[in-house]
């Protein structure tokens, strides 16, 4: 094998496929995969039959991929295949390989229409690729994880960048140039070509992935290597045209049309007398006798009447129309109150929104002035911008030394003004008993609260007399109530909640307010040491946010009572809108009935022109039928046109049995062709010619028909003798094509054994092959020989019966999807060795071992292969050995000796049970399953293996079979 025309495989690589996270495998050498059973060991090397195949999805992939489900002993379904190898968006599948023009690698990924996958070619190494799939420089048990951006998107755009000559493809044609280019002086065109074959037409296509498919599965099956060979036998014919592809059932679909059309012709041939009597009768038909003048009388009539009910129908339409659209506009009317009703029902939501905020805010504002008892709300907001202007001169003070002096002054004022208020407060407190919120009953003290909560606050220290408190009972009487309010004369005042005031929390309050001065004025001292100042400084913005956030919330509350007055206002003007449009609405509905009524009637008036329309458009349609079978009728004007009245169905049967007599004349004629119908001679598929009553036209139809057959009768017969004679030369050109076929394959036989002249594997000296091709197509050659295809008539019905006999047995009761067509792979059954070992003199057809019918069936695949490789050019592929384990373990060299030099590399899988001398003996064995990720792409799917193989050398044999990565790490130091 010449190294610069040499085609390796090298490595594969599946990310989140087939059970696995991540695993990396060299196929560049023999290798044993080693791990539990049911791990997805041969998933792993059947993923390369995606690679090599012009395919880009998983329909049909029982004919395309072929995997097997060895425990259901069949194939998997599409789906299962497509999910196992790309479960995920994460899920890649990657090859790298080596041809004289460089390492490129492929890179399967899942596609977006259903069952698809896309494919992106990379003239680099996998080495390149690889952190683009998997990332192990931050793990530290060397294991490695997942890429989390990793994308299909990410790595075209990766490979794109790193290599102009990067390209993504899943067209199948495109596939076949790139896959198979064997323009090896040409880079651009075999960049990425991993078989080279001599003509890449869709024969060798075949051919090649029927090879690829029995290198996956290199066992004793004969039946797999039996179809092999057909599909090679097929592609070594020097045309496509010369394809077996004999479709038995439509030679045999022809030969019954031509004897089919014998017996036709034959039968018009005997209906000749009948013939010639039809003419006759035909011609004395057509000189028939006329009608009387009453059928166009009662024709005219009928049109008559018809045009003057359409009259009608149009204003009995009209009106309909009219009171539909009127109905229509109430409808119209009804949606659009049904509108405004729910406008006005956002409205009045919307009005409670705002008066539950106008109540929300005079709630808080109630809250904040209750914490100033006794104090006006412009009190309140006096102490408030009093209070925000000490914070700012606070804030200013503490961050402006010049500007303390004059706040120390200030605080020491409050304070004093803070004694005298606590001091007074404290009176207060003692006559808190004397309030008159305590002395007075509640319906006194409700609209006093009202106007100002304070004057039920005052205290007189005592308990009232009797003047004083009539005098503010009769006040407190000047107020009417109303609902949540109090009307003093044009004034409405909003009832408040009366509660005590709590005078000792206003002593807290103030005891509060005297501290934070102390505080404030201790904070402004000289000597400010323990004060953290910038604390303060945040402290004193917060306070100032704090009691400017107060003012906001008395300013709202000042405008509370209004907005719910508003508010209140709103709600009671939607309410009546809702009312008012309620009651539009019921008015609408009762128009609506009454126009419901009106229109019902117009169109019942309607329904009773139709119905006496139909009747008479039934009596034209009998007058039309009539007139029809006597085309002469319509020539005949009537004197006067019947009156409505008779244009009764009684007075039309009453004319049509007066036109019977003439319709007897027709029986005679109509008898001789339905005669010629039962014969067979005349076509009458639709039946027209055995109703009661045909038309002239079917009847006229008809015996011009007859006519022109007998007329051309002779050119139909001579027609018919062309197409026998044609029918008879396919039927030579098939019984060519029979031998021709059965010559191929025993010339092929002969040249695979010259082939195999002189190979000697184990102990065998001598290897011969035996084509076995299907017995009944050997009989059926035979038969061939034996017909006269050119005698000028049609063959007789013994070999036709002989070949339907031979579908029968060949095909059995249930063809295949293409019918019973005869091809190489049905003729082709099978395929078998005679051997003869060194010490006998003759060849034997026993079987042999696993590992020796391995090696035979490897030397007739390399033999294959290069009938369809292009010349010249070498392989490194992995072949697949199922049954290693079942080989006798002394043979395992010699098969690993001869699958090296053929170009092949022995890839089998096994569990821990595999012997010790069968590991030692391949060399190199993968141990898949014994590393997982705590990062995979999946949780299902957490295997990983990468980083070469383990096996046994002795001396100076480890780079024999070590990476090229590996064998960096032995480099020796100089030092």
């Amino acid at each position: 094998m010449t190294d610069a025309f040499r085609f390796e495989i090298r490595r594969l690589v599946l990310v989140d496929s087939a059970g696995f996270g991540y695993v990396e495998i060299p196929v560049d050498r023999h290798a044993l995969l080693l791990g539990p059973g049911n791990l997805g060991k041969s998933s792993l090397l059947n993923a390369l039959r995606l690679f090599l195949l012009p395919e880009n999805n998983f329909r049909k992939s029982r004919l395309k991929f072929a995997f097997r489900n060895a425990r259901a002993g069949g194939f998997y379904a599409n789906e299962e295949s497509f999910q196992h190898y790309f479960p995920s968006r994460f899920s890649f599948l990657v090859m790298e390989v080596s041809n004289p023009h460089g390492v490129h690698c492929q890179v399967l990924y899942r596609g977006r229409g259903d069952l698809e996958y896309d494919r992106l070619f990379v003239p680099l190494p996998y080495e390149a690729l690889r952190g683009l799939f998997w990332r192990v420089d931050d793990d530290p048990d060397g294991i490695g994880g997942r890429v989390p951006e990793l994308s299909a998107e990410r790595v075209i755009d990766a490979a794109r960048r790193a290599s102009r000559d990067s390209l993504v493809t899943s067209d199948p044609a495109r596939l076949r140039r790139l896959l198979y280019a064997s323009d090896l002086m040409s880079p651009d065109a075999s960049r990425y070509s991993v078989f080279p074959l001599a003509d890449a037409d869709a024969r060798k296509v075949e051919s090649l992935r029927t090879l690829i498919l029995l290198l996956f599965e290199m066992s004793t099956d004969d039946r797999a290597m039996a179809a092999a060979v057909a599909s090679i036998v097929e592609a070594d014919k020097k045309f496509a045209s010369d394809e077996l592809d004999f479709d038995i059932d439509q030679f045999l679909r022809r030969h019954e049309e031509l004897k089919a059309r014998d017996l036709e012709l034959k039968r018009v041939e005997r209906e000749q007398p009948r013939f010639d009597r039809l003419t006759r009768a035909y011609e004395a038909y057509r000189h028939g006798g006329e009608v009387r003048g009453e059928f166009a009388a009662f024709r005219e009539g009928v049109e008559g009447c018809l045009a003057s009910l359409a009259r009608e129908r149009a204003d009995a339409a009209e009106a309909v129309a009219r009171e539909d659209g009127a109905l229509k506009g109430v409808r119209q009317r009804v949606k659009e109150l049904e509108q405004a009703s729910g406008e006005a029902r956002g409205a009045l939501k919307a009005a409670r929104r705002q008066r539950e905020q106008a109540d929300e805010d005079r709630r808080r504002g109630e809250l904040l002035v209750s914490r100033y008892p006794g104090c006006s709300q412009a009190e309140i907001r006096a102490m408030l911008e009093e209070a925000i202007e000490g914070q700012a001169q606070q804030l200013a003070a503490l961050q402006d030394a010049a500007q303390a002096e004059g706040q120390r002054a200030r605080l020491a004022a409050q304070l004093q003004d803070l004694d005298a208020r606590l001091e007074t407060l404290a009176r207060r407190i003692a006559g808190e008993q004397w309030q008159l919120a305590r002395q007075l009953p509640e319906a006194v003290v409700a609209p006093l609260m009202a106007v100002e909560p304070r004057l039920v606050q005052a205290s007189p220290g005592e308990a009232l007399d009797e003047a004083t408190r009539a005098a503010i009972v009769a006040f407190a009487g000047l107020f009417e109530a109303e609902p949540e309010a109090f009307r003093w004369f044009d004034t409405r005042f909003s009832a408040r909640h009366s509660s005590p005031e709590d005078l000792l929390e206003s002593r807290r309050h103030l005891q509060e307010e005297r501290r934070r001065c102390e505080r404030q004025l201790a904070e402004l001292a000289d000597d400010d040491a323990g004060i953290d100042r910038p604390r303060r400084i945040e402290e004193a913005r917060r306070e100032l946010e704090a009691a400017r956030e107060e003012a906001r919330a008395l300013k709202r509350f000042a405008g509370a009572e209004t907005r719910l007055e508003d508010a209140d206002r709103d709600i009671a003007e939607q309410e009546g809108l809702l009312e008012g449009h309620r009651d539009k609405l019921a008015e609408a509905g009762r128009d609506a009935e009454a126009l419901q009524g009106s229109l019902a009637r117009a169109r019942d008036a309607l329904a009773r022109i139709d119905e006496r329309q139909a009747e008479l458009q039934r009596l034209r349609a009998s007058v039309t039928a009539l007139q029809a079978r006597s085309p002469q009728l319509a020539g005949i004007e009537a004197a006067e046109a019947l009156a409505a009245e008779s244009l009764t169905e009684t007075r039309w049967q009453a004319i049509e049995a007066a036109l019977h007599e003439l319709d007897l004349q027709r029986l005679k004629v109509l008898d001789l062709l339905k005669d010629f119908v039962r014969a067979g001679v005349l076509p009458d598929d639709e039946g027209q010619l055995q109703h009661e009553s045909p038309g002239a036209a079917v009847i006229r139809g008809a015996c011009e028909q007859l006519g022109l057959l007998y007329r051309e009768l002779p050119r139909h017969r001579e027609l018919l003798q062309e197409q026998v004679a044609s029918h008879n030369e396919t039927v030579a050109s098939y019984r060519q094509a029979l031998r021709a076929n059965a010559e191929h394959i025993q010339r092929f036989e002969r040249r695979l054994n010259d082939e195999l002249e002189g190979v000697t594997i184990n102990d065998l000296a001598e290897i011969r092959v035996e084509i076995h091709c299907h017995p009944k197509f050997r009989n059926l050659v035979e038969e061939s020989e034996a017909i006269d295809p050119y005698s000028g008539q049609l063959l007789s019905d013994a070999f036709y019966e002989r070949l339907q006999g031979f579908v029968a047995e060949f095909f059995g009761e249930t063809p295949g999807q293409g019918g019973h067509r005869l091809t190489m792979d049905r003729v082709i059954t099978g395929i078998s060795y005679r051997t003869r070992k060194q010490s006998e003199t003759r060849l034997d057809a026993k079987g042999q071992s696993t590992s020796t019918t391995a090696l035979i069936n490897l030397e007739l695949v390399q033999r294959l292969l290069r009938r369809i490789l292009y010349p010249g050019v070498g392989l490194a592929f992995p072949m697949v050995l199922d049954e290693l384990a079942s080989v006798d373990v002394s043979q395992v060299p010699s098969l690993l000796e001869r699958l090296g030099r053929q170009g092949f590399n022995l890839f089998a899988a096994a569990t821990h049970s595999a012997s010790p001398e069968l590991i030692y003996q391949v060399g190199r064995h993968l141990e898949v399953g014994q590393m997982r990720t705590a990062r995979p792409y999946s949780p299902r799917r957490s295997l990983v293996y990468w980083g070469g193989p383990e096996g046994f050398a002795g001396e100076g044999e480890v780079t024999a079979w070590l990476g090229q990565e590996q064998a960096s790490l032995l480099e020796v130091d100089d030092e």
